[in-house]
Formats: C-alpha cells, structure tokens, sequence
C-alpha cells in the first residue's frame, strides 16, 4: 500500500509540474509583446550607445627590473637552505618587481609624468589629485611572477600619446632611479660619495690650519716630523680613519653583534690605544712652543685625512665597478608603439549582455504583467491590491 501511494504521490508532483511548466508558457504567450519588444529596446539603445561611445586603444610597454645581486648578509642567510626562506618569509621580504611596481605608482613619479605631458589640462582636472586619480583609471602597472617582468599599459582616445604615456612611465622611473640607492652598489657609492666630499672639505680646511700655523710659528716641518716621528703617528690616524670608515659602511646592512663589525671595532680601539701611547711617548711636542705644536697637529690632521682619502677613493672605485656589473636599472624589453587597433568599447560583448539583460527585464516585467491581471479579475485579489496601493501610499488616512 505505501508503494502505491507513493507512486501516486509522485505522478501528482509530476503532473503539478506540467501544470505550472504550461501555466509558465501561457503566460509568457499573453505578455510576448512585452517579452519581445522590451529586448528590442534594450539592443536597439545599447547599439547606438556602443557606436556613440569614444574608441580607447591600449599601448603596452614591457620592462626587466634589475636583477639584485645578493650582499654577503643575503648569501649568509642563503647558506641556510630552506632556513633562509622561512627567515625571509617572516622578515616580510618583498620580490624586486613589487619595489618597483610602487615606485610607479609613487606621487612623485606620477607629479613627474603629469608635468611632463601636461596631463591635468588634457584630463580637465582641478587639482593634481584629481589628475592622479585620471592618471591612475588609465595606466594599469602588471607583474609577472614568474617572468619577474613588469607591464605598463596606458589608455587613450590617441593611440600615439597612449604609447607616449607608457614610455613616459619608464623613462621616469630610470631617472628616478638615478637619484635613488637601491642596490647594495649603489648605497655604498653614494656612501662613499658622501665621505669624500666630507673628507675634501676637511682636507682643505687642515691644509689651511698647517700653513697658517707654519707661517706663524716660522718652523720646518720636515726637520719636526723627522724629530718627533709625527709621520708614524700621521699614519696611524689613517689607518683609524680607514676603520672608521668600514664601520660605517658595514653599519647599512650589519649589527653590532656581526663578528666581522666586532673584529673591526676591536682593531679600531686598539689602534686608538697605539696612537695614544705614540704621542705621549714622543717629547718634541712637550719642548716646542705651542704654535709648533699647533703646526705638527696640522700637519698630523692632514696626513690623516689623506689617508683616509686613499681609502674612500679605493672603495669608491670597487663599489663603481660593482655597480657597472648590475648592468642597466631599468631595461625594456618592448617599447610601446601606437595600437593600430581600439580595446575598448567591445561593442559586440556590450550589445550581447543588453540584449540579455532586457530578455530578463522583459520576462519580469510579463509576469508582473500577468500578476496584475489576474488579481484584478478576483475579489480577493482586487482587496489585495487595494491593500497594496495603501500600503505604498505617502498620503495620510
């Protein structure tokens, strides 16, 4: 008997569907006017805006950032096999293309670009904002993770100032670039840059001291130096200013606690140690008057600064070489040209999803239809839509 029943159970369900299938058709029948004449509309307007609309095209430049050489703390941390990459995972390290994606996309960059093109009359913008706002709906900056490569690709009504827009880009970013360290080479050259215009400046200022001092004391030097063995001493202040200056490089990427920064540091403080005991040994300072002292610490500032002057040359020169090693910054791979062909408005796409749009609207719009006239045909559902019309009313009762 359940058997039975459920099977007539099942052939009612079967046959509430075929009911409610042809009630479905019947009604889509009675409103096909407005099932076919609302998808027409919606075409018809979507094929005159599609023609109305300005043709953008799409210029693409593609270019290789620079590929970091690994300084001696990455290649130590490196030695550390799958070690070094959950430490860099944590440290948050980000890939090269990202740092470059961001300069990009920096205020100053882009101030630079909308200077040079004179965007923010061709956008129409008041204030620089909102021409970096346009500047940014129009450039889109892609990376490549796997490649490492870095897309700009530039929107414009012209295709010509669209492939000058995406150039524009890079060439602002390798001048960029030029005033910016980022490489491990470039930081100590600036570094080193920095130290010898320092130590210029020093040199000609103790070279002014010593002849200052030579020309009020009436001395000779040499005849001094060679007494009171100051060239020792000279020499010495050179090889501390040489410490001095490792310290301060090695400072940019170690700790205090790195062994090579210790053992330097030690060496230092016992240098320092032997130049006190030298000067206090040596007596020809104690028996000269204190302009021949004043001229034998000149002649000792100035021995040191070239020494030191020696050496910041050196590691200028080896931080130069490894800088040319990197090869050029900013490299690209394909130079934007004019598109010879529009990206945009797909018409065809814009046309399909109207046309489907309006197919949905019209169907709703025939059962809503439909609703409407059933329920005025009804006491029942005359009071509903009494009902409904009070509901929705703003006016007071």
């Amino acid at each position: 008997m359940s058997d039975m029943n459920q099977t007539a159970q099942t052939a009612a369900q079967a046959e509430d569907d075929e009911i409610s299938l042809i009630d479905l058709a019947i009604a889509l029948g009675e409103e096909k006017k407005t099932l076919f004449m609302v998808p027409a509309i919606t075409t018809s307007l979507a094929i005159v805006v599609s023609l109305m609309m300005t043709p953008i095209f799409t210029a693409k430049t593609v270019m290789m950032p620079p590929q970091q050489q690994q300084s001696g703390a990455a290649s130590a941390l490196a030695s550390l096999g799958a070690l070094a990459g959950l430490a860099g995972a944590a440290a948050g390290v980000k890939s090269p293309d990202e740092m470059y994606i961001a300069f990009m996309q920096s205020d100053t960059l882009q101030n630079a670009v909308i200077k040079k093109l004179d965007l923010q009359e061709r956008y129409n913008a008041k204030t620089l904002v909102d021409t970096r706002n346009a500047l940014k709906g129009t450039v889109k900056i892609i990376s490549d993770k796997k490649s490492g490569l870095i897309t700009v690709e530039a929107d414009d009504k012209d295709p010509e100032f669209a492939a000058k827009l995406a150039n524009t880009h890079v060439e602002e970013l390798r001048s960029l670039m030029g005033r910016l360290a980022v490489t491990d080479a470039q930081q100590r050259r600036v570094f080193f840059e920095q130290a010898i215009a320092k130590t210029q400046s020093e040199l000609a200022e103790a070279e002014a001291n010593f002849r200052t001092a030579k020309e009020k004391s009436g001395m000779q030097v040499t005849a001094v130096i060679a007494e009171t063995a100051v060239r020792a001493g000279a020499e010495m202040r050179g090889q501390i200013a040489a410490k001095e200056v490792q310290i301060a490089a090695m400072s940019n990427f170690a700790t205090p606690q790195n062994p090579d920064v210790q053992r330097l540091a030690g060496e230092l403080s016992a240098l320092r140690s032997q130049l006190g005991k030298l000067e206090q040994g040596s007596g020809g300072d104690q028996k000269s008057s204190p302009l021949q002292q004043l001229a034998v610490k000149s002649y000792r500032d100035i021995k040191a600064r070239e020494a030191m002057m020696g050496v910041l040359v050196a590691q200028y020169e080896s931080a130069r070489v490894d800088e040319a090693k990197e090869g050029p910054l900013i490299q690209q791979v394909d130079v934007a040209v004019a598109p010879e062909r529009k990206s945009k408005p797909k018409r065809a796409i814009f046309v399909l999803v109207s046309a489907f749009a309006g197919l949905f609207l019209g169907v709703l719009i025939a059962f809503v239809r439909r609703a409407l006239r059933k329920a005025a045909q009804s006491e029942n559902g005359v009071a509903q839509l009494t009902l409904l019309k009070q509901a929705w009313s703003f006016k007071r009762a």
